[in-house]
């Protein structure tokens, strides 16, 4: 009888389907799979927080099932994938993790490839598979490292507002706020929000009331780095933190964005303006213009207004 022929590699590919599906659905992750005609993503996986609630948290999946799809090395192993497949994933949307069943180690490896074929001067597109890295319960929050899940609780806008204007940098050479970066940094009619160390040495510099310079190390770029964790956490803004990512772990840098404010974003705008309407007697007298409705930190022409407004808000609230 002359009938379709089901190949061994069908199998193979839906051992490696299914078995990720069961660990992911273990763990509270939900996948979501893809008919498709081999055309490099087989899924999408969404993420839940501790209480159920869905987070907005997307990754793009692409599954591999057999041995030969990797070649060891000492402490890693190597995935060759066709040219098609690594244009398709640079320039995929979402994060595009790779999961490669490989039953020599009955283990199933995982990462993000569209990071790694998006690092700057890569020679090849090899992608790089960590022994160290595969799905298990001390691994799977690794899946979602590139969209910015922190683990943060999610806050009230009050809250947020709270924790912003006391997580202060502990330097007295460096003195700034989450609320300084966030508040200093809003532009396009506060519509967006740029971050670059002009803009960090900008604040620090007007803040530095001791003798000395700037002092700025290790621990002033993590604050800045936990700041940038922090509003997305929040969702205060979308940032893509993947390409931030890059800037940050491959070339050492503190890297610079200019992010749109999501809905939680304006709504702490209308809380901050709040405050301010609370406090008006007791901050700095000003000719800004209030037609606009966008509040005195936010409307002034002048950055040393700004700043010193600022700077009064928190002394008058702390």
């Amino acid at each position: 009888m002359n009938t379709p022929i089901v190949t061994e590699n069908y199998y193979k590919e839906r051992e490696g389907v299914l078995k990720v599906a069961m660990e992911l659905n273990k763990h509270g992750y939900f996948f979501r799979e893809t008919s498709n005609g081999d055309v490099g993503i087989d899924g999408q996986i969404e993420k839940a927080n501790e209480k159920g609630q869905i987070t907005g948290k997307i990754v793009a999946v692409q599954i591999k099932s057999g041995n030969s799809y990797l070649t060891a090395k000492e402490d890693h192993y190597i995935f060759y994938p066709q040219k098609k497949h690594a244009n398709y994933w640079a320039n995929f949307p979402l994060p595009v993790i790779l999961f490669v069943n490989y039953p020599k180690d009955e283990r199933v490896y995982f990462t993000d490839v569209r990071y790694q074929l998006n690092i700057p001067n890569k020679k090849n597109n090899n992608i790089i598979l960590n022994k160290n890295i595969y799905l298990n319960s001390s691994n799977v929050h690794l899946i979602f490292e590139t969209t910015g899940d922190f683990g943060i609780p999610y806050h009230t806008i009050d809250k947020v507002f709270d924790i912003m204007i006391s997580s202060n940098s502990s330097n007295p050479t460096f003195d700034i706020s989450y609320l300084d970066l966030f508040t200093l940094g809003l532009t396009n009619l506060c519509r967006h929000i740029y971050f670059g160390m002009d803009l960090v040495i900008h604040i620090a510099n007007f803040n530095n009331r001791s003798e000395l310079g700037l002092g700025i190390g290790c621990y002033e770029h993590e604050f800045l780095h936990n700041f940038t964790k922090f509003i997305m956490s929040q969702n205060l803004v979308h940032i893509d933190y993947s390409d931030f990512l890059i800037d940050w772990k491959e070339r050492e840098l503190q890297p610079s964005f200019y992010a749109r404010l999501n809905n939680r974003g304006r709504q702490l705008l209308e809380y901050i303006k709040s405050i301010e309407a609370k406090y008006k007697d007791q901050l700095p007298s000003t000719t800004l213009v209030r037609e606009r409705n966008i509040g005195m930190i936010f409307s002034s022409q002048s950055d040393y207004l700004r700043l010193e407004f600022a700077r009064k808000l928190k002394e008058i609230i702390l």
